[in-house]
């Protein structure tokens, strides 16, 4: 066997990588703040968030829109999330140190966030309509008001959250923009910021409308 041939796994693997990457960031993140966007219009009561809903239900191609440029890089993200997260080593017991509990904790929340993602679309995309149902803010509102589905969500969202901020952490490194220990420790401070803003607008709307 030559040597390009031992080499030929690990290349193939740091481009899958690179790719699971960027859609993690592109169109995946930027469609998780998309979506808490439109969402935080209940907000502005039923009648803003039902307008909201029924402006994006209308919008044309919607269905080969969400195929391409959310379902599939959601599935190979979530995948290959999978891959990584099956192969790869936690040694957390033997090298306790921060980064090495913020990979253990990214591998956890990826799973967690997959299960709540899985279920948020079933239960206000694809249920409503096999079962004929509009979503709508009652929907909504009758689902949060048990108990057990709100928290069910408040854990997915703070999974999802952290997944998400230490993701763009994880993508400046990757990609080569912060190259410093400094310039990771701002982005560390920027990405968390950021996560606990979206999660705290999340959490608002799931309070609201649970009341």
């Amino acid at each position: 066997m030559s040597q390009n041939e031992v080499q030929k796994p690990d290349v193939k693997h740091f481009y899958l990588r690179r790719l699971h990457s960027l859609l993690g960031l592109i169109p995946v993140s930027l469609f998780l703040v998309e979506h808490i966007a439109a969402n935080a219009f209940i907000l502005k009561g039923p009648e803003a968030y039902n307008g909201t809903i029924q402006f994006l239900r209308g919008l044309p191609f919607l269905i080969p829109i969400e195929i391409t440029f959310i379902g599939l890089p959601i599935a190979y993200h979530a995948i290959y999330g999978i891959y990584i997260t099956f192969t790869g080593s936690v040694n957390t017991a033997k090298y306790g140190y921060a980064r090495n509990w913020y990979y253990f904790i990214q591998r956890v929340t990826g799973m967690i966030a997959l299960v709540f993602i899985a279920y948020h679309v079933w239960d206000f995309r694809i249920a409503p309509d096999i079962y004929g149902n509009e979503v709508s803010y009652e929907l909504v509102a009758k689902a949060l008001k048990n108990p057990l589905v709100f928290v069910f969500y408040a854990v997915g969202m703070a999974g999802t959250m952290f997944h998400f901020a230490n993701g763009l952490w994880l993508f400046a490194i990757t990609w080569g923009i912060t190259r410093t220990p400094k310039s990771q420790n701002v982005m560390g401070w920027i990405s968390t910021g950021i996560g606990i803003i979206i999660f705290a607008v999340s959490m608002q709307i799931i309070w609201m409308v649970s009341r």
